[in-house]
């Protein structure tokens, strides 16, 4: 089986009649194929030839009509300055009637003439060809006339302007007034009509279907076009080929490019008009100059389609049954292809789960002995205080506790193996509260910025597992950044479809770095269990598989982006919680309150046992201990009655603490129990019967409020 698998279609072996019969019918097929095409390309390459002739003589023809309209213009310009002459702006004003005449006989002769203005030197109109007596209106925040302020040349073309006396379309050809003293007094401006040059490209390109002219500045601004001129926004994009080669000084040339309106493929040549900072720029779609091509290549391949279609029914008769069977083992290699992958995926999972389970049992032992540390260290406190020797050996206890703690969480959270303790935050008090840990993880010489949107809505996820994914990204960021950088941490609700995979209503908490970065070809790795980029001893790839692990185990998800030498940004899309939900207030530090009650503890490690009872005892408990499930039960049968059964869930024997749960509630209904844990595969299970559930090792002020809650007559 293995060994008909190995064959591809590509090896298949065939005999010599049908390598003989596909060889004839390739060269039949082939041969007036290649003929056709090489006729096309020729072709092909004439009609596009001929398209841009008939282009470049049309911008010439064009560039010389507008070179008499501007070498008219100037000569405008010319003769409106011999009637003004220096005199001043209120000699002008006191003219204006005559100006305003002669203005009007000298402009009456020429159509493409839109208005002829004089202005001072602070943008208002002094006089014009159009009205009299003249409008109140400014241009001193036109581009032309802050050219000439800044006395940049002689003449300035505008682009095409929307007239703000009237409100139609126009261009403007202006030139600088100075005074007695060379000092900048004003302008004269000529103002043309676009559409003059429209009608005159209309007239050009005659019949030619979608044929378009445009007149550009040099800078790629519109000043007349056909058919229509753009909005007054509209222009060639910046950076683009055509720009460049105006700018580098060419004056004329072909240019293909897409079209500026709808984005097709178009056919085009440019001719610099003059001496003037301006272009005719004329343009046919290239599927219109290709049309009559193809109509003459569809003649030629109504002769030569038959032929070559017949030889292929003929080719596919005498291949089919070798095709059939070539598919038949191209199935199988799939079909065998994707069992391997079954199989590897299925390997994989079975690494997984071997690992999780010595993970978790690990992690469970572990736990117990955190346990028995904290609580001595709770019990040795109240009995040396004032003791310098002793405080200073408990606090050393402590922080060894506080670390295991960590280790735990860390080694359980991609295990899915951790009591998890959800509660309704508020990013907007918990994040930055959160600062002066990151601070001291992040050392001095990196930056860390707490940023929460004011309207960010609140999260449910348990606050230990935020604190250490939080910290982890921290770590990874100061080994990210060794010379000193920056940490940015922010929080905003996330838009709607931001990401697929995000829940529909969510919270995004992003963590940036602007360290190193991660190689491209690592990104697909970076949340797997034990996976590191660090040095030997200097990771343990546990850090973002923790973050994985806590956005999974909130219903979110975590993406990361990074980029070589510019840092990366952890993304964890978690669910907002719910309207109605009110927020945690975080608990001061304070020693457990005074709890009067019966407590009957069932615990198979006797060195926990023997420190929580102590404990329980010193708030005021009555505890009775029971090492077993079986011992809890004769307990309860020929012993007192009891407050509360606190039991832990995994104990050797027929019966777990879940089943021991299960029995009590039915035996004695009214009998409160509470499970502790420090690893459990059962523990979404103790959740769904609705037990209480601690995590191991917890803080002594945690069990006896959690104690005190599940016994309400206790005082």
């Amino acid at each position: 089986m293995s060994n008909r698998a190995g064959i591809s279609a590509s090896s298949f072996p065939r005999n010599n009649a049908l390598r003989y019969l596909e060889a004839t019918v390739f060269l039949a097929v082939a041969v007036p194929a290649m003929l056709f095409l090489v006729e096309a390309g020729r072709r092909h390459t004439e009609s596009l030839e001929r398209a841009r002739v008939r282009l470049s003589s049309d911008v010439q023809v064009a560039a010389q009509h507008a070179l008499r309209v501007f070498d008219t213009t100037d000569v405008l310009l010319q003769r409106t300055f011999d009637l003004v002459g220096n005199d001043g702006d209120v000699a002008i004003r006191d003219r204006e009637q005559v100006l305003h005449a002669q203005l009007q006989r000298i402009t009456a002769p020429l159509p493409h003439v839109q208005s002829v203005w004089v202005f001072s030197r602070e943008g208002a109109p002094l006089v014009s060809n159009r009205f009299f007596p003249t409008p109140a209106f400014n241009v001193s925040d036109r581009e032309y006339f802050q050219w000439h302020l800044a006395g940049l040349g002689p003449t300035y073309v505008t682009e095409a302007l929307v007239a703000r006396v009237g409100g139609e379309r126009f261009f403007d050809v202006s030139r600088r007034r100075v005074d007695s003293s060379g000092n900048f007094a004003g302008l004269i401006s000529v103002g043309l009509r676009p559409e003059h040059f429209s009608s005159f490209y209309k007239e050009m390109i005659g019949d030619r279907k979608d044929g378009r002219v445009a007149l550009f500045r040099s800078d790629g601004r519109y000043v007349a076009r056909w058919p229509s001129l753009p909005p007054p926004e509209a222009r060639i994009p910046e950076g683009s080929s055509l720009l460049t080669r105006w700018a580098r000084g060419e004056t004329s040339g072909i240019h293909d490019s897409d079209s500026l309106m709808d984005g097709s493929a178009r056919l085009g040549a440019f001719q610099k008009v003059g001496s003037y900072p301006l272009y005719v720029y004329a343009s046919v779609p290239r599927d219109d100059v290709e049309a009559e091509w193809r109509g003459e290549m569809g003649l030629l391949a109504a002769f030569v389609g038959p032929v070559s279609l017949l030889l292929a029914w003929v080719a596919w008769v005498a291949r089919q049954r070798t095709r059939e069977q070539l598919l038949a083992l191209q199935r199988l290699e799939q079909e065998t292809a994707q069992r391997l992958r079954a199989e590897e995926t299925l390997r994989q999972a079975q690494k997984l789960e071997a690992m999780g389970r010595l993970t978790g049992g690990v992690a469970h032992d572990f736990n117990n002995l955190l346990a028995v540390v904290s609580n001595n260290v709770f019990l040795l406190g109240l009995k040396t205080l004032g003791e310098e020797p002793k405080a200073k050996a408990l606090a050393r206890i402590e922080r060894a506790v506080a670390s295991g703690t960590a280790l735990t969480r860390q080694l359980l959270s991609f295990t899915r193996r951790q009591a998890l303790r959800p509660e309704v935050l508020t990013l907007q008090e918990r994040l930055p509260a959160l600062a002066d840990m990151l601070h001291t993880a992040l050392g001095s010489n990196i930056q860390c910025v707490v940023d929460v949107a004011t309207d960010t809505a609140p999260v449910e996820v348990d606050l230990a597992e935020m604190e250490l994914a939080l910290l982890n990204l921290a770590v990874n960021a100061k080994d990210a950044s060794p010379s000193g950088g920056r940490v940015t941490i922010t929080a905003r609700n996330a838009v709607p479809g931001e990401k697929p995979d995000a829940p529909a209503q969510a919270v995004v908490i992003e963590f940036a770095d602007n360290g190193k970065g991660i190689d491209p070809d690592l990104m697909e790795r970076v949340f797997e269990p034990f996976f590191t980029t660090k040095p030997m001893g200097e990771g343990t790839g546990l850090g973002l598989s923790q973050v994985h692990g806590f956005c999974t185990r909130a219903n979110g998800v975590a993406h990361l982006t990074s980029e070589p030498g510019k840092g990366t940004t952890v993304s964890m899309y978690l669910p907002a919680a719910p309207t109605d939900a009110v927020p945690v207030t975080p608990p001061a530090d304070t020693a457990p309150a005074s709890l009067k009650c019966t407590v009957l503890l069932v615990d198979d490690n006797v060195s926990l046992a023997d420190s929580i009872g102590p404990m329980l005892e010193s708030v005021g408990c009555q505890v009775r201990v029971a090492t077993s499930v079986r011992e809890a039960l004769e307990v309860l049968t020929n012993g007192p009655i009891f407050d509360v059964v606190l039991s832990d869930i995994v104990m050797p024997g027929a019966l777990d603490g879940i089943h021991f749960a299960e029995s009590l509630r039915r035996a004695y209904p009214d009998l409160p129990v509470v499970l502790m844990t420090g690893y459990s595969a059962k523990l979404a299970r103790a959740r769904e019967l609705g037990f209480t559930v601690l995590p191991k090792p917890c803080t002594p002020r945690a069990l006896v409020e959690t104690l005190s809650r599940a016994v309400p007559r206790a005082p």
